[in-house]
């Protein structure tokens, strides 16, 4: 026979109101000594609560949906771990979409999510100009928290961000120490509110060295392995003078193919071309040489958003509802030692 409340109150000695209590996290009116006890006595009789029965009890589903643009990019685990950690501590669950980099399917995941009556919804949008399905989202009082990409046609919501501006600005400053002269700029998505911030990154340090921003070769990817490949090749292939002797691309994928693209060339990392990308994912440490990059704290990132998220639900006003969280750099072998 399945387990009650009722068992479980028996077992432990107090009401059914006080494992009510205990099962929806409410702190009034149970002792952490009572709490303890109830948990002890749930876990030992396999007690497997009802999700509908709590949702009706408490207005609640308990689930969360997250909409990213891209499950198979390395970037994304961490998030969604983080996510996951802040949301398993409160008790939720999560519905997680793969939006394709697909705008219109990213509208249908939001709807779905409210159809399935989640409770908030955090978002890694495809596109940072276009805002209609948050218009949904506020139609139905769904709390919502945008993580790392910005929509930039509704500023001052509640967000996760890493400094992408900060962050670009010193991988481009570590090369220009370095000595670079002739640095390749491999920029992302071009429409995309992080890569718009990294571009102006990359000539904030230029600018404050009192180099011209003109000097910069620029190409533009799809953030892929192949598109940095591309976007180097592209560059060595042009007749205008010596090739680059730095490389900053920004994303690790995309500087994982300019690197390739260097080899095939026969040129040499980092003694002739340093290399620097953006991200800190795993594949970047597993080439040769390891890949320097702008470490984003994703595994916080995915944390603070769900906490943020879970405040919204609450019905709290947060005092800070946009975080922006500190890049890092890690250097490693695609750099020479400063």
């Amino acid at each position: 026979m399945r387990t009650t409340i009722a068992d479980i109150a028996k077992a432990a000695g107090v009401s059914e109101a006080t494992v009510s209590r205990v099962l929806n996290e409410r702190t009034q009116g149970v002792g952490p000594q009572t709490r303890l006890r109830v948990k002890e006595v749930m876990a030992q009789m396999d007690f497997a609560p009802c999700g509908v029965a709590r949702g009706l009890a408490t207005g609640r589903s308990l689930a969360v949906g997250l909409v990213i643009p891209d499950v198979a990019d390395p970037f994304f685990p961490l998030l969604i771990r983080g996510i996951e950690d802040a949301l398993r501590k409160r008790g939720y669950g999560l519905f997680l979409c793969d939006s394709n980099q697909d705008i219109r399917k990213e509208a249908e995941h939001v709807r779905m999510l409210m159809e399935k009556r989640v409770d908030g919804v955090i978002l890694n949008s495809t596109l940072s100009d276009c805002d209609c399905h948050l218009d949904l989202l506020d139609r139905r009082s769904v709390p919502y928290v945008l993580l790392d990409r910005i929509i930039e046609v509704r500023p001052g919501g509640a967000g996760v961000y890493v400094d992408n501006r900060k962050g670009a600005r010193m991988a481009t400053d570590l090369l220009l120490q370095g000595g670079a002269r002739r640095l390749l700029f491999i920029n992302g998505p071009e429409a995309l509110s992080v890569c718009k911030l990294r571009w102006l990154g990359v000539q904030d340090a230029f600018q404050a060295r009192g180099l011209d921003p003109a000097r910069i070769r620029y190409q533009a990817g799809d953030y892929s392995v192949a598109s940095g490949e591309q976007a180097a090749e592209a560059h060595l292939q042009t007749p205008d003078g010596p090739p680059c002797d730095a490389v900053f691309a920004a994303n690790d994928r995309m500087a994982i193919g300019a690197m390739r693209a260097l080899k095939r060339h026969g040129l040499r990392i980092p003694e002739q071309v340093e290399v620097v990308g953006f991200d800190d994912v795993e594949p970047g440490r597993l080439v040769d040489p390891p890949l320097s990059t702008v470490a984003q704290p994703a595994f916080e990132m995915g944390k603070k958003s769900a906490e943020l998220l879970l405040a919204l639900i609450d019905g709290k006003k947060p005092r800070k509802r946009m975080i922006v969280m500190e890049p890092a750099l890690v250097l490693r072998g695609s750099t020479r030692p400063r």
